[in-house]
C-alpha cells in the first residue's frame, strides 16, 4: 500500500483545509522524511487523518458517532478526512466527514458519511458505513489494527522500544506489532505440519513393498531391457511385413469379387444383345427405307405431276376434235422435257405446228 495525497479540515488544532501531496517531487526525490514540531502542532493530527479517512476512527478515538466527536476543531460546523493511495488492486480515494446542523459551532452534530471510491473514474465503490471498513481491508489487505501496528505506529511507540532495555523491548515489540498474528502463524504451521507428515506415512506405505535392486540386479534388468527392444523391434518388422502381405491378400480378394462381378454383368448384356437381334434387323430395315424417303417422295410428286398433265392433255384434245386423227397417228406427240424440274409444266408439240 502507497499513501499519495491526504487532504483534511478542521482536525484538532489544525483549523481549516490542509494537503499533504506525498507525490510531489520534494516527497519522492528524498524518500524518508519527518513530521517535526513542537507539542501539540499537529503531527499526530496528520497521521488521526490517515486512519479516520480510511477506517473512520483513530488510535487515541475508538469510535466517532453523532453523538460524539472529539477531533473535530472547536468554534467550527464541519470536518473531513480523505487519503488517495494505491495497491496492487488499483487507485482508491477515501473520504471521511461529519458536520453539524446548519454546519453551524453550535449546530447538533449528524451522522458521519465514508465512503470508497476509485481515484481514477471517481465511481463510488462503497458507501454504507458498516462496510467501507471491509472494503478497505480487501483492497489493502489490512484491517485496522494490522494498519495501525505495520504502517502507523501509535505516537511514542516506536522511541519506547528504542530506548527500552534488551529484555523488555520483546514485550514493547509484541504490542506494536500484534502478538496475535504470531499466533495465527503458528497455527498454520502446526496445521501444515500435520498434513505433510500425513502425505509422508502415505508415501511410506505405498513405496513400504517396492524393493531395492543391488546394483548387479540392476545391471541384468537393463540388459534384460536392451534384449526385449531389440526383441519388439524384430516384432515391428514382422509386424509390417506381415501387414503388407494381409493387404496384397485382400487385394486379390477384391479383384476376385470385381470379375465375379463384370463376368455376371457380361452375361446380362450377352443376354439383352441376343434379345435385341430381332430389333436390331428392324432398324436396319428402317434405316434403309429413311435413306430412300426422299427418292421415294420426288417419285411420288413427279406421278402426280404426270396425272395432271395427262389430264391437261385430254381435256385439249377434247377442245380439238379435228387435231384427233392426226394426233392419234403420232404417237410420239408429246414431248417430255425431262431436263426440266419436274415442278414445272410439260410443253406438248401439236401436228403441223
Amino acid at each position: 500500500m502507497r499513501i499519495l495525497q491526504i487532504r483534511f479540515r478542521n482536525l484538532n488544532s489544525l483549523v481549516g483545509e490542509w494537503l499533504v501531496d506525498l507525490t510531489h517531487p520534494a516527497f519522492i526525490s528524498d524518500g524518508i522524511f519527518a513530521i517535526t514540531g513542537p507539542t501539540g502542532a499537529g503531527k499526530s493530527t496528520i497521521l488521526d487523518a490517515i486512519c479516520l479517512a480510511l477506517y473512520g476512527r483513530t488510535p487515541r478515538l475508538a469510535r466517532i458517532s453523532k453523538s460524539g466527536n472529539d477531533i473535530l476543531s472547536r468554534q467550527t460546523g464541519d470536518c473531513f478526512a480523505e487519503v488517495t493511495f494505491e495497491t496492487q488492486a488499483g487507485r482508491f480515494r477515501c473520504h471521511w466527514s461529519q458536520h453539524r446542523a446548519r454546519r453551524k459551532a453550535q449546530g447538533e452534530l449528524q451522522i458521519p458519511k465514508h465512503e470508497l471510491a476509485d481515484a481514477g473514474s471517481g465511481g463510488i465503490i462503497e458507501s454504507r458505513m458498516s462496510q467501507v471498513g471491509a472494503r478497505i481491508e480487501a483492497v489493502t489487505g489490512m484491517d485496522f489494527d494490522r494498519f495501525t501496528r505495520s504502517m502507523l505506529l501509535a505516537q511514542g511507540g516506536f522511541d519506547t522500544f528504542l530506548r527500552a532495555e534488551a529484555d523488555l523491548r520483546a514485550p514493547i515489540l509484541e504490542q506494536i506489532t500484534g502478538s496475535e498474528i504470531y499466533s495465527r502463524i503458528s497455527i498454520r504451521v502446526h496445521e501444515r505440519q500435520r498434513q505433510e507428515r500425513e502425505r509422508l506415512n502415505l508415501l511410506q506405505a505405498e513405496t513400504s513393498g517396492i524393493l531395492v535392486l543391488t546394483p548387479q540386479e540392476e545391471r541384468e534388468k537393463a540388459q534384460e531391457l536392451l534384449t526385449r527392444k531389440h526383441e519388439e523391434s524384430a516384432l515391428a518388422v514382422k509386424s509390417s511385413a506381415t501387414a503388407a502381405a494381409i493387404a496384397w491378400l485382400n487385394t486379390i480378394d477384391t479383384l476376385k469379387q470385381e470379375i465375379d462381378t463384370l463376368v455376371v454383368e457380361r452375361a446380362q448384356l450377352q443376354h439383352q444383345f441376343t434379345a435385341f437381334q430381332s430389333q436390331r434387323e428392324r432398324l436396319a430395315r428402317a434405316v434403309k427405307a429413311m435413306a430412300l424417303e426422299g427418292i421415294h417422295a420426288t417419285l411420288s410428286e413427279i406421278r402426280k405431276q404426270q396425272a395432271i398433265d395427262c389430264a391437261a392433255l385430254n381435256g385439249a384434245q377434247r377442245r380439238c376434235p379435228t387435231w384427233n386423227s392426226t394426233w392419234a397417228s403420232r404417237p410420239n406427240g408429246c414431248v417430255w422435257q425431262s431436263s426440266r424440274p419436274p415442278q414445272r409444266r410439260r410443253r406438248c408439240t401439236l401436228p403441223g405446228r
